[in-house]
């Protein structure tokens, strides 16, 4: 019998250093201090000291989602990630935010290999990364097949996926487990789909044993079972890692044990990884000590719904471009919570990393309604490979309450704007950012030369200090 124990990053979004998360504790919200690289780098340091078996492969998204990251378009994460004892990585989404050569550029300077079975270069319609990686250890030999976000084209800024072509994988990961069972003795999915399509997936590719899900920031606390794969998942922002030690017996899970470890004060610290942080976050020290704002509500966006991270964006934008009838934001997962007292620009950059130009745009009320009924479907489609949105999109101005359940293009029972029913004929105003936002609207755009972190400032300034509304405006029912 071998013992292996294989250990699980994803989504860290460039939280490097040691940050507040939320955790839900007696019916509320709570802050705690944990995560970050230092800490993970030591841990899985001692692990390997301790274990030769010891395979660690991180899920995607790991050169977006902070000031450092987004401007150096991911390269000043390197020295971390080359120190950081990591044996193979699946791109995310937010991994091909600078376009396929600086991926290429970004894979390269990696001591460990990236992989992704269902992404072609368009121009050799060639596999863009290697489909799978074979790692062995003290003669077991691991298939890691690597899987990203199938929908970069439809949800991304098209600068995203230019040259490239993404499919759903299915047939790709097939292919890899037929090529890799007779070599191999654990065959593992390292996945960028998120929770829901990677369940979807176990039922129809046999030969699986383990997938390691990404994307969609689930704490997976127990491992769950499909078609005899296990499938797990470990938070996001560099809080979490999943932690399972296989007993493998005759190429089988004889038995395993699975922890999802949260990355608490009471892990010891990597001083040369700490040295590398501080190093990274150094030329950021004025935004980090430039205090912009205050809140009165711990800002996170930890709730499908709608929350107060996005309720300050975008009442923002309904605050600074106020000839509008109505906002919105992305639905993002991303972005780690932010205490009540000082909000600093750093923590603007964190909150939208994006940091979009503003736009206004015209829509009908029956175009609204047909965009938010087509959000709905992304969020919350019976098949779950039609769930390609984040959350809910976040607004102000709107009030909706929904039925989650009900068919494509009749969950909507009641839809108000400011305060009154919809008129299907009229014409509303609407604020936004970015590309990703109504995408297909894009010729209808006008946009205003003005970035979102600059208008949030802006009201925070002529506004004071931010509370979020306790009545919710976007009820499932």
């Amino acid at each position: 019998m071998t013992k292996l124990t294989i250990i699980q990053q994803n989504d860290t979004h460039g939280s490097m250093d040691f940050h507040h998360e939320l955790f839900w504790k007696e019916n509320q919200a709570e802050l705690r201090k944990i995560g970050g690289f230092p800490r993970i780098s030591k841990y899985i340091q001692e692990l390997k000291s301790q274990n030769d078996n010891v395979l660690v492969l991180d899920g995607g998204d790991l050169f977006h989602g902070t000031l450092p990251l987004v401007a150096s378009k991911g390269e000043a994460l390197i020295p971390a990630l080359q120190k950081m004892a990591l044996d193979g990585w699946v791109p995310g989404n937010w991994d091909f935010a600078y376009g396929k050569e600086q991926l290429s550029s970004l894979a390269d300077a990696l001591p460990f290999p990236a992989v992704a079975c269902n992404v072609k270069d368009q121009d050799s319609n060639q596999s863009f990364l290697k489909p799978y990686m074979i790692k062995e250890l003290n003669g077991v030999k691991i298939g890691v097949i690597g899987l990203t976000y199938p929908y970069v084209e439809e949800t991304m800024p098209e600068s995203f996926s230019k040259g490239l072509s993404f499919t759903k994988g299915v047939e790709e990961a097939s292919s890899c487990v037929e090529e890799l069972k007779d070599k191999v003795d654990l065959i593992v999915l390292l996945s960028h789909m998120g929770l829901p399509l990677d369940v979807e997936l176990a039922t129809m590719v046999d030969g699986i044993d383990l997938i390691l899900s990404g994307h969609s920031h689930d704490r997976i606390e127990q491992p769950i079972t499909v078609n005899g794969a296990l499938v797990v998942q470990a938070g996001s922002s560099a809080s979490f890692l999943g932690k399972l030690d296989i007993q493998l017996e005759g190429g089988k899970i004889e038995d395993y044990q699975y922890e999802l470890v949260t990355i608490d004060e009471s892990f010891p610290v990597d001083e040369e990884m700490e040295g590398i942080i501080a190093g990274i976050l150094e030329p950021y020290r004025k935004e980090r000590e430039n205090v912009v704002g205050r809140t009165e509500s711990i800002l996170h966006r930890m709730t499908l719904n709608e929350a107060p991270m996005d309720q300050l964006i975008t009442d923002a934008y309904l605050h600074v471009l106020d000839d509008c009838d109505l906002a919105f934001s992305h639905g993002w997962r991303y972005g780690t919570p932010v205490q009540p007292g000082d909000i600093t620009e750093y923590d603007l950059h964190t909150i939208i990393p994006t940091n979009p130009e503003m736009f206004t745009l015209k829509m009908s009320g029956e175009q609204l309604m047909n965009a938010l009924e087509k959000n709905l479907e992304m969020v919350f489609s019976r098949d779950p490979f039609k769930q390609k949105g984040g959350y809910i999109l976040r607004s102000s101005g709107l009030f909706m309450a929904f039925k989650p359940y009900n068919p494509e293009g009749n969950r909507i029972q009641k839809l108000l704007v400011g305060g009154k029913e919809l008129d299907l004929k009229k014409k509303y105003k609407i604020a936004g950012g970015g590309k990703q936002l109504f995408k297909g609207a894009e010729s209808n755009k006008t946009y205003h030369g003005v970035q979102a972190v600059d208008v949030i400032k802006q009201y925070l300034n002529e506004n004071g200090a931010f509370k979020a509304e306790g009545e919710p405006k976007i009820l499932s029912i």
